[in-house]
């Protein structure tokens, strides 16, 4: 039975938290995040954050005992944990923003890194409820625990890093260094208030079911809030994809049909669907490629032209990289 509880907790939290992570990795429509960075954003709230937020916590709770059992844990699962697990989450964000700002542009950036952080996160932690379910109330307890936290709850930790990624984003597009400083402080503090109130809604739900919704509401709008924020981030995105790639159509670097590509992602997967069901497999390919690189390009060129980043040797190798490829 305990390999049982073991393989059924393994596939109940990782099944749901492969297909969150898909979708995440769908709505990253137009310069996709580099895989190495988007496994590694994955890897690091799948392990690092969680022993880190293990060892902060049990250190926390050596001062907290003096506030008696009860309190003690109400102040930690509502204080403590947010702020130190969000902390721990956070670190690899500010690392991305640090280490590869090149790949970090935007708001979206931020919430994509932020997300998938949240998302390895939750997965290891999740195991480990499962499994504490199933050895405290069986199946009935485990199905439970599951539905909760996989499905009501699934998208939470995800949520509250992603305001920490959101921050961040705001920051990359600042100018000031003090407002910079502002918006990647203001998204880390969102992203632990959130999760306080999530938390402190589930320790008094025995006390008061209105804590409960109050947390549940405060979690389902905020995914529902950086939800609409995604949408209008990649509508910028297209209009600086559009804007930025007709002076390449201008100067011929490229034709009509690959700025209709770079520019409309469902006309890309439309055009890449055709070439594979065909057996195009090298067209498919060189699609894929170019339409990257492309956005790429584009998305240099605006932040070369409006935020007055030095981004000229890049332009230039990915004129040349788009060049080989049409010759291709």
């Amino acid at each position: 039975m305990i390999l049982l509880a073991l393989i059924f907790s393994l596939l109940a939290t990782l099944v749901p938290t492969i297909v969150y992570a898909l979708t995440l990795r769908w709505f990253d429509r137009y310069e996709k995040e580099p895989l190495p960075l988007v496994v590694a954003a994955f890897l690091w709230g799948a392990i690092p954050a969680v022993v880190l937020s293990i060892i902060g916590e049990l250190i926390a709770d050596v001062p907290l005992a003096f506030f008696g059992a009860g309190a003690a844990k109400l102040i930690g699962s509502s204080g403590v944990a947010p702020f130190v697990e969000e902390l721990a989450k956070g670190a690899f964000v500010l690392l991305i923003y640090l280490a590869f700002h090149r790949e970090f542009d935007d708001p979206i950036d931020g919430i994509v890194y932020g997300a998938l952080v949240g998302y390895g996160f939750a997965m290891t932690e999740n195991w480990f409820y499962f499994m504490g379910a199933w050895f405290s109330g069986g199946w009935a307890q485990w199905s439970v625990i599951v539905a909760l936290r996989q499905f009501l709850f699934g998208m939470n930790h995800a949520f509250f890093t992603s305001l920490t990624g959101l921050g961040f984003g705001l920051a990359r597009v600042a100018a000031p260094m003090w407002v910079r400083v502002v918006f990647a402080l203001a998204g880390l503090g969102a992203a632990m208030l959130f999760h306080s109130i999530h938390n402190l809604g589930v320790a008094l739900a025995q006390v008061n079911a209105l804590t409960f919704l109050i947390g549940t509401l405060s979690d389902l709008g905020g995914v529902l809030f950086i939800f609409v924020i995604v949408l209008i981030g990649l509508a910028f995105e297209k209009k600086w994809v559009q804007g930025e790639l007709q002076e390449e159509v201008s100067a011929g670097l490229i034709d009509a049909r690959d700025y209709v590509l770079a520019c409309s992602y469902r006309k890309r997967m439309s055009a890449q669907w055709r070439a594979w069901s065909r057996g195009e497999w090298g067209r498919a390919r060189r699609d894929s490629r170019l339409t990257q690189t492309l956005t790429e390009l584009a998305f240099k060129k605006y932040q070369t032209r409006v935020r007055g980043q030095n981004f000229a040797r890049e332009i230039a190798q990915l004129r040349q990289e788009v060049a080989a490829l049409r010759a291709g």
